[in-house]
């Protein structure tokens, strides 16, 4: 088994004429506060060149994987100090009512 890779682009594409470089990113587990069968504390994949990269013998709650999405989006993109979403929120939440399971959004 391999990596999963959801999209590829190369790290630099045109946009409007200009370059567009993308952030890695580090996507993890850090607390869970009931219990979840999908997802447990320490849980780690990557973002990398826009590809969603998932370790051999990990897997990624699909729930917990749509919620992330929009942050992980937005945090890929270059922006400048204190005007990233990651400037704003580092961690978040997955939409299971019952097993509250934080994420941490970290770049790498």
């Amino acid at each position: 088994m391999g990596v999963l890779c959801v999209q590829r682009y190369n790290s630099k594409y045109n946009v409007g004429g200009k370059k567009m470089a993308f952030r890695n990113l580090k996507v993890s587990c850090v607390k869970a506060e009931g219990k979840c069968s999908r997802t447990s504390v320490g849980m780690t994949f990557y973002v990398r060149n826009a590809r969603l990269e998932i370790p051999p013998g990990e897997s990624v709650c699909i729930f917990a994987l749509g919620s992330l999405l929009p942050p992980i989006t937005g945090a890929i993109i270059k922006n400048k100090r204190g005007e990233g979403i990651l400037d704003l929120l580092a961690e978040w939440q997955c939409p299971d009512p019952l097993a509250k399971v934080i994420f941490k959004i970290e770049e790498e």
